[in-house]
Order: C-alpha cells, then structure tokens, then sequence
C-alpha cells in the first residue's frame, strides 16, 4: 500500500544541479537523456513501493515543478558477483566498464528507454520515462525514517564504507509519468500487453523480469533487469543459454497469463504453444 507522508517542509529536497554526464554507462548504445528540469525542487509526497522491498529501487510520488511523476530512486550497485562468475577471458574482452555498464540496474533501465526513445516507443509498450537526475544522499536519508525505507537505505549505504552521508554518493533516479489506476485484465489488454512486448524485443530491448506486479494499466513500469542490444553477454554466451534468454520473457509472460487466470487464446510463446498441441516426451525440458 502506499505510504503517505504526514510532514511538510521537510520531504521538500532539491534535484542535483551540477553536470551529470558522468552518470551515462560507458559503453556504446542508447542512453537515457537527463531530466530537463534539474534546478527544481521536489516533494516527496508518498511511497508507491513495498516496504518491505529490498531490491533495486524504490518508487514514490513526488512533485516537481508543480507536476506529479514517479521517481524511481536506485540503490548502489556492486558488480563483484557478475564478475566473478565470468572467466578472467571473458573480462578482459569487455572490460569492467562494458560489465558494469550492462549489469547495474539503474543502468539497465536508462539503456532500455534510451533505445525505447529513439525507436518512438517511450510510453506506448512501457510508463513514459522523462530522463534521469540524482538526488544527495543527505537528502535521501533524511527521508527514509519517514517513509519506512531507513533500512533499505542503509543496506544501499553499505557501500559507501559508513561515511557520513554529506560525504556519501548521490542517489541515481529515474523520473517518470505516474499512473495512478490499474485496470482490469482483459483479452484486449493482454493482446496490447503481448504485442508491446514482441514490438520492444523487435528493438532489442528484453526485459527479463516479466510479471504482473511489473505492468500498470497494461504498461511495463520495470525495465531494471532489461538487456539491451548490444549487450556482452547477448554477443558472447554458448548457443544453448542465448536460446533460453530468448525465450525467458516469453515464457514468463504466458506464466503470468495462466497465474491471473484470465480466459483468452493470447501467448507470447507461440512455437510452445504449437508445441503442446503434439504430444510430448518425457523429457522434454523448457527454460526456467
């Protein structure tokens, strides 16, 4: 449930003005552009995420410029896991900086709305992205007692080795349009659902973590897990995993059809779905 904030004056914090081009992945391919309004102040009216949410970010409603968005703030990002799992041959012909650049969240996400931008399809197959800003970490941690997030904060802290928060990083965040009601699900809005999203991989653009609680009103609202054309491990994974990564948002979609029990002949998968028309062995196996 959103969390609704009682104070005033003090959910009032104001956007980084200084030049952020620093905070563009340093890789080649589309990218986010800036949010225009970067001297505004902001209001953080209430929190749309869960509590409870440890992952890459949180979402609340904020006004800026007398406008209401969705500002979706990120957490830090420690690429050490990634890494590790690739052989040093691997790393060392793409670079820690293309690894980072294709794994961070907040990266991922500016990624795929840059090539939704250029492909004219920001706010038709996912929520309309406005660019992306940075907020002090001062600020930030003021705010997350008051909308229950201080410990999400923390952990994000973590690895800013417990300097004092003046001293710390700013946070990375995304604004974005707000939808305030969902609608029902429909056979007319799973078919808009489906196409926007074979329209989206058309582009290059694979989301990668499909599921209800990612869609608003028939709209993708997370694109932090996408991967993005051109991306390392698209070009450099054996033939087999390339295969299932393909079919992973397909597969996940038709999940998610079958889990909100919604009656209609839409699939995303639809070479599976001949499949199953034929009978089958016992071995068959599909991607997780």
């Amino acid at each position: 449930m959103p969390h609704k904030t009682s104070r005033r004056n003090e959910d009032v914090v104001e956007l980084s003005s200084m030049n952020l081009k620093g905070l563009q992945p340093r890789c080649e391919g589309p990218k986010l552009p800036q949010f225009p309004n970067r001297k505004a102040k902001i209001k953080f009216i209430q929190r749309l995420s869960d509590a409870g949410h440890n992952g890459h970010a949180h979402v609340f409603e904020v006004n800026i410029a007398r406008k209401v968005y969705a500002l979706k703030v990120f957490n830090f990002y420690d690429d050490t896991e990634v890494v590790d799992q690739l052989t040093e041959s691997a790393v060392e012909a793409v670079g820690l900086d293309v690894v980072h650049a294709h794994t961070d969240p907040f990266y991922n996400e500016c990624r795929a709305y840059g090539r939704l931008i250029e492909s004219g399809l920001n706010g038709s197959v996912a929520v309309r992205a406005h660019g992306y800003t940075t907020i002090p970490a001062q600020d930030v941690h003021e705010l997350g007692e008051e909308f229950q997030v201080a410990e999400w904060i923390q952990d994000a802290e973590e690895h800013q080795y417990n300097d004092l928060p003046s001293n710390r990083q700013l946070f990375r965040v995304i604004v974005k349009d707000l939808i305030r009601d969902d609608v029902r699900l429909t056979h007319k809005i799973l078919n808009k659902m489906r196409r926007d999203l074979l329209r989206m991989r058309a582009q290059g653009v694979y989301p990668m973590d499909i599921k209800l609680s990612n869609y608003k009103a028939g709209l993708l609202v997370d694109l932090s897990s996408a991967m993005t054309r051109p991306h390392f491990f698209l070009d450099t994974c054996r033939e087999s995993r390339y295969e299932r990564l393909m079919k992973k948002d397909l597969y996940a979609f038709d999940a998610m059809i079958e889990k909100a029990k919604v009656k209609t002949w839409v699939k995303a998968n639809t070479e599976d779905y001949k499949e199953k028309l034929r009978p089958r062995g016992r071995n068959m196996k599909y991607p997780k």
